[in-house]
């Protein structure tokens, strides 16, 4: 064999040396390499006793960074993780609760280097029942032209949080309104109780009857 083509066959020889060698390090890099990202993950509770709810929390999300295989961390999402607290032991009241590495799942491969912040503050409350007077709001636009006849029932049963249910014993309708013409309108009205934080409202709507004024 002449040497030029000793040459160029070395030539070629080095240049897919080369290729595989690229190839190998990319390969490395991407399958075989560290890095690291960070998630905002949901906060979510379990084992909560039936007789307590939680009133609320100082944060929803916590940020989680992890470090593992760049070709795990690729496809890594917040969904893939889960930052899970076991209140089974948990009374009412105020509680901080720090965040540790057995409280959040990652999959395997997968390794947490930080979470910010590393507590939140959980408030508990007792969940109790309450019979409550209902009152019918009128919307505005219909006062003076239609009078609440009568509405039906006048007492409800509520179950929520303990500290709110104490203060109050009533709750109101949403405002009542809608398209009137006849002399008598019946309608079932839902119960308003977004301010209340009910658990439950037995039953959530009353009857109410309109009847125009004769003023």
């Amino acid at each position: 064999m002449s040497i030029v083509k000793k040459y160029l066959l070395n030539e070629v020889r080095l240049k897919i040396l080369a290729i595989a060698l690229a190839g190998a390090l990319w390969l490395s890099m991407t399958y075989v390499g560290e890095s690291k990202i960070a998630l905002s993950v949901p906060v979510s509770f379990n084992a909560l006793h039936r007789n307590l709810l939680i009133r609320e929390t100082d944060t929803k999300d916590v940020l989680i960074t992890v470090n593992g295989p760049l070709s795990l961390l690729k496809s890594l999402s917040a969904k893939d993780v889960k930052v899970l607290f076991d209140l089974s032991r948990v009374r009412e009241g105020r509680h901080i609760m720090t965040i540790q590495k057995g409280d959040i799942v990652v999959p395997t491969g997968v390794k947490i280097e930080d979470v910010k912040p590393d507590y939140i503050v959980v408030e508990i409350d007792k969940i109790v029942e309450k019979r409550l007077r209902t009152i019918v709001k009128l919307d505005k636009k219909w006062i003076g032209v239609y009078d609440v006849s009568s509405w039906h029932p006048r007492y409800v049963e509520a179950e929520g949080p303990k500290e709110l249910l104490e203060k109050r014993d009533y709750v109101e309708t949403l405002p009542v309104d809608g398209d009137f013409s006849r002399q008598q309108e019946v309608l079932d009205i839902p119960l308003n109780t977004k301010s209340l934080e009910v658990k439950k409202m037995r039953p959530e709507a009353v009857r109410v009857i309109l009847r125009r004024s004769e003023k």
